[in-house]
């Protein structure tokens, strides 16, 4: 409620600055931005994938705490899990300001960030300090920087610097911000790429005694060919899970907002059926048996539960937070609840792919 009498200040503000402003003041004064918040437990919504325990499904997604600086503020929100970055082995810029666009009518944001980051070291200064005091799981999204050609020699020594950090890390090689990144998905690059990856999960797994999950983050725009492949590869190589989807270059959305031309991924509201989409042709293309995170278009509790019916086992928001604040999480939970209840499931989990399966009879 006091986000939403504040909404129209804030939305004159340049939305980058914007977001570095709420960056400072969760980082600076954690007590004042979570004075209101509430953070209630429901058993219904515990869920425990990838080895971890999740006390709810709704999830932080990566790109608004890119350098680690405020998870612990984040989860006194309610999230089930934080996940931060995207990091990338060396600070980098990004993309040419200006790269952040709100789509107000529209309920969505198209941004053209480019990885801009603080780079590694900071990031694992940041890691350090948290890794032992946050309560929850805590994502770590890794990705390449802009002048990498071979995207292993970015990949392989992040994933080795932030194993025993994070417990689980996300592979990202589907935001279209970075030249040629998405280029990786295709299959004759990615089957060589997930086989080095993994490789190198199970030398850490065995040299530290230390099973962490490694997740693919796909695009949403993806054909369907391309979808049935990279699923097979996921499973060739026993990748742990998926995350469904990243950002849009897709404006065939009936966007009703004058930014909508701008070049750069669509996150928002207007993803959500196209996302689901693609999560549904994942959940069957894996027969279910690749744990999948569903992210895109949430802005509701219905939009959640949706995604979890559609396949998913766990939930990402982000984009919603600009337009709703923070206390979305706690609605969404709240609502997802009696939801759960009201279907006769005694946890959510029974819920996942139930559209999906009920197809099938």
């Amino acid at each position: 409620m006091i986000y939403k009498i504040f909404r129209p200040t804030i939305f004159q503000i340049d939305p980058e600055i914007t977001h570095n402003l709420a960056i400072d003041f969760l980082r600076f004064c954690p007590k004042t931005a979570t004075l209101f918040c509430l953070n209630r437990e429901y058993d219904n919504l515990q869920v425990k994938e990838f080895g971890l325990q999740f006390k709810n499904p709704v999830l932080m997604a990566a790109g608004f705490d890119k350098n680690a600086q405020v998870a612990l503020t984040l989860e006194k929100f309610g999230f089930g899990a934080v996940e931060c970055g995207t990091v990338t082995p060396i600070a980098q810029q990004g993309n040419e300001k200006p790269r952040i666009f709100r789509l107000k009518e529209d309920k969505a944001i198209i941004n053209r960030l480019g990885f801009n980051n603080l780079g590694a070291d900071i990031f694992a200064e940041n890691i350090n300090e948290i890794s032992n005091k946050i309560q929850i799981p805590l994502g770590i999204n890794i990705g390449k920087n802009k002048d990498t050609e071979n995207a292993l020699e970015d990949y392989l020594p992040l994933l080795e610097r932030f194993y025993n950090k994070a417990s689980y890390i996300t592979i990202n090689i589907s935001s279209p911000n970075t030249k040629n990144l998405r280029d990786l998905q295709k299959q004759d690059h990615l089957d060589l790429f997930l086989n080095e990856i993994m490789k190198k999960k199970n030398e850490l797994k065995d040299k530290n005694g230390k099973d962490v999950a490694l997740l693919l983050k796909v695009a949403p725009d993806l054909n369907l060919d391309e979808q049935y492949n990279i699923a097979e590869i996921v499973m060739k190589n026993s990748v742990n899970g998926m995350i469904i989807s990243n950002t849009t270059i897709d404006r065939n959305l009936n966007l009703k907002s004058k930014n909508f031309s701008e070049t750069g991924g669509l996150s928002g509201k207007p993803l959500l059926t196209k996302s689901n989409d693609v999560l549904k042709n994942f959940y069957k293309f894996t027969d279910g048996k690749v744990p999948l995170i569903g992210v895109g278009g949430i802005s509701s509790a219905a939009d959640a539960y949706e995604k979890i019916k559609c396949g998913a086992s766990l939930v990402q928001i982000y984009s919603a937070f600009i337009y709703e604040g923070f206390g979305l999480v706690e609605k969404i939970k709240k609502e997802l609840s009696k939801m759960v209840e009201k279907d006769g499931f005694k946890n959510i989990s029974e819920a996942v792919g139930v559209n999906f399966n009920m197809q099938k009879l």
